[in-house]
């Protein structure tokens, strides 16, 4: 599991930062109500419901970004609340919040099934739930290939089987099942994201001098063979740019699930 403590994840987070109003638009919060935040990282997402009126809290594993979200709202004069925990484990009683939203954090969870059932314990009946999840496809998941190779080439092990593959988030169906096993329908829709870098070369750094799971990996497969996948990804990221100027572009298709109980 990923230390999302190390490093940097604010330039991501940064990145990330557009998809906020789009979710904020999905749950469509009312001054006063209370909104939970799930795997908030920075506060992208409780911030804009926050500027919106709603009664946030932020929910992460991670107490630097808490630190992070909890700083970032003060400065914009934001009462919020922000709370440590797991995602399977929500310290919150039954029908607690009116709005749970989640981007890009709840696809982190070790166990989807126990964190679908914990959101549909804490939604209210009348409540509204909006999470985004990445294609699978692309530049991401060929980094995640590689390195999921470099961390099984490393402890000799051979590549993951069908069983012990993560839950499949960029799955349309396989989310619309999930959910509706613990009583949430939702409906499922493809969105766009363009992220922008200097160059991909500057990127590909970023990942690996700043991102909390290269970090993590690093501390797995040693600094020599962390050094050779920098090397090797190099060219898998200067292949996937959009750009022709030098800089960096590319469109990443996320998944924006929104739904209410049944």
């Amino acid at each position: 599991m990923s230390n999302w403590d190390k490093g940097s994840y604010e330039f991501t987070a940064r990145q990330l930062e557009p998809v906020a109003p789009v979710v904020a638009d999905a749950v469509e919060p009312v001054a006063g109500q209370p909104a939970l935040d799930l795997a908030c990282g920075t506060g992208n997402v409780s911030l804009e419901l926050a500027r919106r009126g709603a009664n946030v809290t932020g929910f992460d594993g991670a107490p630097r970004l808490l630190k992070v979200a909890g700083e970032r709202a003060e400065a914009e004069g934001f009462e919020t609340t922000w709370v440590q925990g797991d995602l399977a484990e929500l310290p919150f009683a039954d029908d607690s919040f009116e709005i749970v939203t989640s981007v890009f954090g709840l696809i982190f969870s070790g166990s989807p099934q126990q964190s679908a059932g914990e959101i549909a314990r804490v939604l209210r009946p009348q409540g509204r739930l909006a999470v985004t999840s990445w294609v699978e496809e692309g530049l991401f998941q060929h980094m995640q290939e590689m390195s999921k190779a470099a961390v099984a080439s490393h402890f000799g092990q051979a590549p993951a089987d069908g069983e012990d593959k993560p839950f499949a988030w960029g799955d349309e169906l396989a989310i619309r099942e999930l959910f509706s096993e613990h009583g949430i329908a939702v409906q499922v829709e493809q969105r766009d994201l363009v992220i922008t870098e200097e160059s991909a070369e500057v990127l590909n750094d970023r990942w690996f001098n700043e991102h909390p799971i290269w970090l993590t990996m690093q501390e797995l497969i040693g600094d020599e063979n962390y050094e050779k996948l920098r090397e090797e990804s190099l060219p898998v990221v200067e292949a996937a740019n959009q750009a022709d100027d030098g800089s960096f572009v590319y469109t990443l298709r996320y998944l924006l699930s929104e739904g209410s109980p049944v």
